[in-house]
C-alpha cells in the first residue's frame, strides 16, 4: 500500500475526512448516498459514462491498472515514481481514496468531481479530475478535443472573464495546429490556468482574509 503522504494532499488518512467536513468545503451526506448536490441530471450522465469506460472490469470500482490503460490510449506517460515513492497512477488514487482499498469506487468518484468542480481555491488535486473532464468532452473517445469544448471547460473552471483573456493562449499548445487537443495539450492547458489562479491568490493573501476566517 502507498505509505502515508504529507503536504498539500488530501486523501488516505485518518483524520481527512474530519478536515474536510469541519472545514465546510462538503457537505455531510446520508449513508451510501453519492454527494451529488448541484449536479443536473446530464452531468451525473456524463460522469456515470466515463467511470463505466474506466471500469473496464465491471467490478464497480476503478484501480491502478484501468487508470494506466487508459492513460496508454491517450499517450500520457505517467511517473513511475513520484516524490512519495508511489507510482503518478497509485499517488492520483491516494489523493481521493477515502476508505483506503486502494481502488475507487462510484461513490468516491462522484465526490471528487463535486469538490473539483466547486472549488474555487486551487486546493483540491485535480491530476484525476482532469482525466474525467477530458473524457466527458471526448465523447467519441478518439483521444481529442476541439476548440469550443475546451472553451467550456475553462469557463467552469475559471469564469467567463478568465476564459476571454485565455482564449488567445489556448491553441498556443496545440502542437499541430489542428484545434483539435489530445490529453497532452489539455493538461498544458489547464494547468497553465492553475498555476495563474494561485498567483492570483496568492497576490491577494495580503489583504484579503481567508474564507475560513470569514467564516469564524
Amino acid at each position: 500500500a502507498p505509505s502515508v503522504h504529507t503536504g498539500h494532499q488530501t486523501g488516505c488518512s485518518g483524520s481527512t475526512w474530519a478536515e474536510r467536513t469541519m472545514a465546510g468545503r462538503i457537505k455531510t451526506q446520508k449513508p451510501n448516498e453519492p454527494e451529488s448536490e448541484g449536479l443536473d441530471r446530464t452531468e451525473l450522465e456524463s460522469i456515470k459514462r466515463v467511470f463505466e469506460r474506466l471500469d473496464r472490469k465491471n467490478d464497480g470500482k476503478i484501480d491502478r491498472d484501468e487508470i494506466a490503460q487508459q492513460f496508454d490510449i491517450l499517450g500520457y506517460k505517467p511517473k513511475r515514481q513520484t516524490d512519495y515513492g508511489t507510482s503518478e497512477v497509485e499517488d492520483m488514487i491516494w489523493e481521493v481514496d477515502e476508505d483506503c482499498d486502494g481502488m475507487i469506487d462510484w461513490e468516491n468518484f462522484v465526490q471528487l468531481y463535486v469538490r473539483c468542480r466547486r472549488d474555487k481555491t486551487g486546493c483540491e488535486p485535480k491530476r484525476l479530475f482532469n482525466l474525467i473532464e477530458f473524457m466527458i468532452n471526448d465523447k467519441d473517445g478518439g483521444g481529442t478535443i476541439n476548440e469550443d469544448e475546451i472553451m467550456e471547460v475553462l469557463y467552469h473552471r475559471y469564469g467567463k472573464d478568465a476564459m476571454q483573456k485565455m482564449t488567445d493562449e489556448v491553441f498556443k499548445h496545440d502542437r499541430d495546429g489542428d484545434k483539435e487537443l489530445d490529453f497532452q495539450d489539455f493538461l498544458a492547458i489547464v494547468n497553465a490556468g492553475m498555476h495563474k489562479q494561485s498567483s492570483e491568490k496568492d497576490k491577494g493573501t495580503g489583504s484579503k482574509r481567508s474564507p475560513a476566517a470569514k467564516k469564524k
